[in-house]
């Protein structure tokens, strides 16, 4: 009996000893790290991108990924408490060590988020945990509208709107009197603006510039303003991007229409008129004029009643006051009392020396113009003076 125990014995101090040293082994063992990974695009709203992990020394264990927008709460203690939403939830394989977990993942909002990350035998019991932060910035967009400064009622022009946008998203626009200069909010807004808002379309937009072109028309003259949004989720949202631009329609000036006026009405008061009759002002010349004074107006060209094109030029002929009536001259007058016949003629004498036969020295010869002749006022009349043989 004695013979049999001893042996049994040491069987038991040598399997005792193998379980030893595989608890030794197994202490021995690293704790699990995990190493947390991101795609080398960066992130960007509405885009795919590439969130994942490198997990070491785990071994039979269950890897866990949540990800949650920052400035709440943070990381939870394990997977079970944390309220992010759910990335990676898989077994990880001893014989697998190291292990690349990833999964493509689209944020659906701009903004800082958090990624939380356990490695868990069990619901609960947490290995090793990770987190980190980064940001997911909007996408690039690029939106302006160009239309003509002014238009006329009823006329056909053109809207061209230029649109760039880094992944897919929708442009709305539309047309509206222009009551303050600034868009509405959004384009659930401008939908539901007062007056005459108009929508003139909305497309998707991915790459680009592209450039959309619409003829449009108004009618009511008035300023009017178009605007655009960029508008993502929804068009209840605050648009990522908007540009406006504004017009006027402008109604054509009325024809010309050459104005009436009284002979001898001052330059200022027809002057006056004729800007009032949608006309511009022309040529202003001067005539002499037995019955109108100085300054009085004799006529228009053309004359009053034309219809012209709206700001035609309007000429305007104006006296000078009593014309220049050449007097009769008999041969041999005397030089005094030729000029003073000039002086009442309302010319004036100039006096030309030239020899002559048959006139006696200082006498008239006779005058450079023909008797009665109607000359400007004041105007120069020659008179030639015998300066003898």
């Amino acid at each position: 009996m004695l013979r049999l125990h001893r042996p049994w014995g040491v069987i038991f101090v040598a399997v005792a000893g193998v379980v030893l040293a595989f608890g030794s082994a197994a202490n021995a063992l690293a704790a699990p790290t995990i190493e947390l990974t991101r795609g080398t695009v960066e992130p960007v709203e509405s885009i795919t991108t590439q969130l994942g992990a490198v997990v070491n020394n785990a071994g039979n264990d269950y890897f866990r990924m949540h990800v949650k927008p920052t400035g709440g709460e943070g990381c939870g203690a394990n997977a079970q408490a944390d309220r992010g939403a759910p990335v990676i939830n898989e077994f990880v394989s001893s014989e697998t060590n190291p292990v690349h977990s990833s999964q493509n993942w689209t944020f659906q909002a701009a903004g800082t988020y958090k990624v939380c990350a356990w490695v868990t035998t069990g619901p609960e019991e947490v290995q090793a945990s990770a987190e980190t932060t980064f940001t997911v910035r909007p996408p690039h967009l690029t939106l302006s509208i160009s239309v003509p400064t002014s238009v006329q009622p009823q006329q056909t022009f053109q809207v061209a709107t230029t649109a760039q946008a880094e992944t897919e998203r929708q442009v709305w626009e539309y047309v509206m009197p222009n009551t303050g200069a600034v868009c509405p909010a959004n384009a659930a807004a401008a939908a539901a603006a007062s007056g005459e808002s108009q929508i003139l379309g909305y497309w998707n937009v991915t790459g680009g510039p592209f450039t959309e072109t619409r003829n449009q028309s108004l009618s009511s003259p008035g300023s009017y303003l178009f605007c655009a949004y960029f508008e993502y989720p929804n068009t209840g949202s605050p648009p990522e991007l908007s540009a406006s631009a504004q017009t006027s329609v402008i109604p054509p000036p009325p024809p010309c229409v050459v104005p009436r006026f009284h002979v001898g009405t001052s330059l200022a008061i027809v002057e006056r008129s004729i800007v009032a009759a949608s006309c511009s002002l022309g040529k202003v010349s001067y005539s002499g004029s037995s019955s109108v004074g100085r300054g009085g107006v004799l006529s228009l060209r053309p004359g009053t009643g034309t219809k012209l094109g709206p700001g035609a030029a309007v000429s305007i002929i104006v006296s000078a006051g009593r014309p220049c009536v050449v007097p009769p001259v008999k041969t041999g007058s005397d030089l005094r009392h030729v000029e003073r016949l000039l002086a009442a003629a309302n010319c004036r004498a100039l006096v030309v020396h030239a020899h002559s036969r048959h006139v006696r020295r200082g006498r008239v010869v006779g005058l450079g113009s023909r008797a009665r002749s109607r000359l400007f006022p004041l105007s120069r009349v020659r008179v030639l003076v015998s300066a003898g043989r």
